[in-house]
């Protein structure tokens, strides 16, 4: 009898074994509706920028963007510049936090020794995410909003606005991004 129940202990965790295995490996997560947005960002842009220092004073460059995918769930966006014969380059990225219900991205830039984190939604063609930082003249800390806005596919606009001392947004940045087509070279 001990040897019958033996056996059928050893048979049990045989067939057993794989029917566990399986169900304490790991599952794929899959991406929602809301990680396909991020797919608008792929490609080769050249951008045209407008930063205001001040009220009436503006500066204008022209760079370049580049947008990645990494897997399903992240993008990856390059941006450079010469800035009156400084190199700039930023890197932004973006996913969607299906725990927070948020898109949620970071910014980083050879300006500054900070790493911004976003959180925002989308509505329609437009992605709006807020962060709050260090202000670059003033003490304290200040929000900052980017909205990224798909005037179509090829189209995208990049609006950066900061919170003033009233407590009001101004916009400090407005960059028009225009997607390469295949075989075409940046705009000087």
């Amino acid at each position: 009898m001990k040897i019958q129940l033996l056996a059928l202990a050893v048979l049990v965790s045989v067939v057993c074994q794989p029917l566990v295995a399986e169900a304490q490996s790991p599952r794929p997560v899959r991406p929602r509706p809301e990680h396909e947005f991020l797919k608008r960002f792929v490609g080769e842009w050249d951008c045209s920028t407008e930063t205001s220092f001040a009220p009436g004073k503006s500066l204008t460059t022209k760079g370049t963007m580049s947008g990645k995918m990494i897997g399903k769930f992240w993008v990856v966006i390059d941006r450079k510049a010469d800035i009156g014969g400084f190199a700039y380059h930023g890197r932004a990225t973006y996913g969607f936090d299906s725990r927070k219900k948020k898109y949620v991205g970071t910014w980083t830039d050879s300006m500054a020794p900070i790493l911004w984190h976003y959180e925002g939604q989308v509505d329609g063609d437009r992605l709006a995410v807020e962060s709050e930082g260090p202000h670059p003249a003033m003490p304290g800390k200040f929000k900052f909003r980017n909205t990224w806005e798909f005037k179509t596919d090829d189209l995208v606009v990049l609006t950066s606005e900061m919170e003033g001392r009233d407590g009001k947004m101004t916009t400090i940045l407005t960059s028009t991004c225009r997607r390469k087509k295949a075989g075409e070279e940046s705009a000087p």
